[in-house]
Formats: structure tokens, C-alpha cells, sequence
């Protein structure tokens, strides 16, 4: 999968971001960051990205935080599988450098794509069966 971040890997319409926050199957949460997803019926991830003034005052730091996690998404795109994710950004986000952005973004990758294998698991295991 190449390293790239085209219109298939947005997630474009109010429609898209509805459906990813009224029907989230796993997310991932930190004091600062909070990633939503659901599984997609495309071949690839899609992200989609909330930096609301109200957390984050200063443009360039929304910016900033959106440009950064635009490119830890590239990076990271093989591991999170066919989700459509939305990153809410909570205050304090933008007081973080470069480096603990991109820190934490790996983490929450890693932790989404953990929660999203865990709930297939769960789905395929199908109904727990009695033993009585």
C-alpha cells in the first residue's frame, strides 16, 4: 500500500462523519486526543479530522496538529486496516511539540488498531454458547 493521502483517504461529507459518530465500533482515548472509527466497506482507511477552536486557540496550531496527524495517517495506513476514523482533538492538544504529536499519534494508531482487531475477534467468535 503506497504512502499517500488521496481523496479516497478523507473522509469528505457530513454524511461520513455522521456515520462514523453515531455508529463507532472501537475507539481509542487519551487526555488529549480522542480517535472515533467504524468499519468501512472500502479497501481502505479513511480519516477525518475535528481541531475545534474552542480546544485549540492559535490557527497554526490546528494546523500544525492536523498537517501532523495528515502524515503519521500515510505512515500508518497498512495497520488500521478498512476503518473511517475521526480524530477530536481536546483542549491542551496544541501545546504539545512535533515530536510528542507525532508520539502520540503512533500510539493512538496502534491502540485504534488494537481495539478494532479485538472487536473483530469478539464478532467472529460469534454468540458465547452454553455450557449448562
Amino acid at each position: 500500500m503506497g504512502l499517500t493521502f488521496s481523496r479516497d483517504h478523507r473522509l469528505l461529507t457530513p454524511a461520513d462523519y455522521k456515520a462514523v459518530f453515531d455508529g463507532t465500533t472501537c475507539k481509542a482515548s487519551a487526555p488529549l486526543i480522542l480517535l472515533l472509527a467504524r468499519v468501512n466497506t472500502l479497501s481502505q482507511p479513511r480519516l477525518g479530522l475535528v481541531i475545534a477552536k474552542k480546544h485549540v486557540r492559535r490557527a497554526v496550531d490546528r494546523n500544525r496538529i492536523k498537517r501532523i496527524a495528515r502524515e503519521s495517517f500515510r505512515h500508518h495506513q497498512d495497520l488500521l486496516g478498512n476503518l473511517d476514523i475521526v480524530i477530536l482533538a481536546r483542549k491542551g492538544l496544541g501545546d504539545l511539540d512535533n515530536a510528542q504529536l507525532h508520539a502520540l499519534y503512533q500510539d493512538m494508531w496502534r491502540r485504534l488498531a488494537r481495539s478494532a482487531s479485538k472487536r473483530a475477534r469478539s464478532l467472529n467468535s460469534g454468540p458465547p454458547s452454553s455450557n449448562a
